[in-house]
């Protein structure tokens, strides 16, 4: 059985998610090792001792580990993977065009999985060199399941053992609350940054850039339905119909901004429209208290802190609001996550929601485009809780069966002997 090497990065989700699939394999039967990617870095000679002589997959996030990060390189600058023959799948929790730079510097055996059809289609597209595995939407996580968060392993331990975790851990023993028992109508978790913040950006380089990218973001605000890429590829093949491939990507890596403001914009106008409506909606994350609105006594906010806060925030919520990061046809760990813990979750729509989720089944949606009737969505949902109660079930009932980590990593599984 081959040998797994997994990563706890300092992105807090992505250190999460790490953790979960080193459990799940760890129960599986596989040898597992957990690389805590920091400097001063003291762990090159246990991951030599890991990897020499074994067939070893390395799973990893947005590409940490292979960021030409100097701790994973040989004295003579080659790639630990590399040297040693271990297999990279790494699994992109954002759009690609994020990685123009990473995307050129991939281990000899090199498999990416993204979470959006969209981010497949634009790698078949702009990358179609690299192999690529199905398109796979993260897993969900229950609150009350067991963390490995509090394993006793010395801030210097670089290379951790998971296993020797596994068997203390006893998991939330609270009891799910019924959505008649909790105490937050609606929760949301994630950070606010105000789209404002974003205009430095546009008109750096002169009026006809500022009208330029101010142009995306019209044609993206009109139809929130759109893939942004192919929204970026319209206007640039307009206006400058010149540019290769190559600078194509370098183009859209350099609009990324472009992305940020899209989603943060959308973020809080769902907010804003369920405070202004009467709505008292609860924040976890930083910068909420820039947004602005009416009735502020409705919008209470907590600091982002990590992971289990946000999933106890939505155990304790009736209502988890989503906005998706513009992934249009695929879907995020929020609404999985927000089935697993018993709570009903309204969204905006994907088409790879859409096609999986039928609306009020397990879910309820919002339309980007009309967001006024959001207000009353909820309010209607918050007045019904036997309703309400029903949806949480067959969601939860569903989502155990499919949408954990432990189904997400046999799914990877397949790709260990293709990589």
């Amino acid at each position: 059985m081959k040998r797994l090497l997994l990563f706890q990065p300092s992105v807090e989700t992505l250190h999460f998610f790490s953790d979960r699939l080193a459990e799940e394999y760890v129960k599986m039967g596989y040898e597992v090792r957990l690389v805590r990617i920091h400097e001063p870095f003291f762990g090159t000679e246990k991951i030599i001792d890991f990897i020499k002589g074994h067939e070893i997959v390395m799973i990893t996030f947005n590409y940490h580990g292979i960021q030409r990060e100097a701790i994973f390189h040989t004295p003579e600058g080659e790639l630990f993977w590399d040297k040693y023959d271990v297999a990279c799948i790494n699994i992109i929790v954002d759009h690609p065009f994020y990685y123009y730079e990473e995307l050129k510097y991939l281990p000899k055996r090199y498999l990416q999985i993204c979470i959006d059809e969209d981010h497949t289609d634009y790698m078949k597209q702009f990358y179609p060199e690299i192999r690529l595995g199905e398109t796979m939407p993260l897993a969900g996580c229950d609150y009350r399941a067991s963390f490995g968060g509090g394993a006793p392993f010395s801030l210097r331990d670089d290379v951790i053992d998971p296993s020797l975790w596994i068997p203390n851990l006893t998991g939330n023993t609270v009891p799910q609350l019924s959505i008649a028992e909790r105490s937050t109508p609606v929760v949301f978790t994630g950070c606010y940054t105000q789209p404002d913040f974003f205009l430095p950006y546009m008109s750096r380089n002169g009026a006809e850039y500022d009208a330029f990218y101010h142009g995306i973001l019209d044609d993206l605000l009109a139809d929130p339905d759109q893939c942004i890429h192919t929204v970026y590829l319209r206007h640039l093949n307009r206006e400058l119909p010149e540019l290769t491939t190559e600078d194509l990507r370098n183009v859209m890596n350099k609009m990324i901004f472009l992305d940020l403001w899209i989603r943060f914009s959308f973020r809080g106008k769902a907010i804003q429209t369920l405070v202004d409506a009467d709505v008292p909606v609860h924040c976890i994350g930083a910068g909420w208290e820039t947004l602005s609105v009416k009735n502020k006594n409705r919008l209470t906010y907590t600091e982002y802190s990590d992971t289990e806060v946000c999933l106890k925030a939505i155990s304790e919520a009736k209502i988890s609001l989503n906005v998706m990061p513009w992934f249009k046809r695929g879907a995020h760990d929020r609404i999985y996550s927000s089935m697993l813990n018993g709570t009903v979750c309204v969204t905006d729509k994907s088409r790879y929601l859409t096609e999986h989720f039928t609306d009020g089944d397990m879910l309820r949606y919002y339309d980007l485009k009309n967001l006024s009737a959001l207000p009353d969505m909820v309010t209607n949902l918050l007045n019904r809780p036997d309703e309400m109660q029903q949806i949480a079930d067959r969601a939860k009932k569903y989502a155990k069966e499919h949408l954990t980590w432990r189904q997400y990593a046999e799914k990877l599984v397949l790709y260990f002997s293709e990589v």
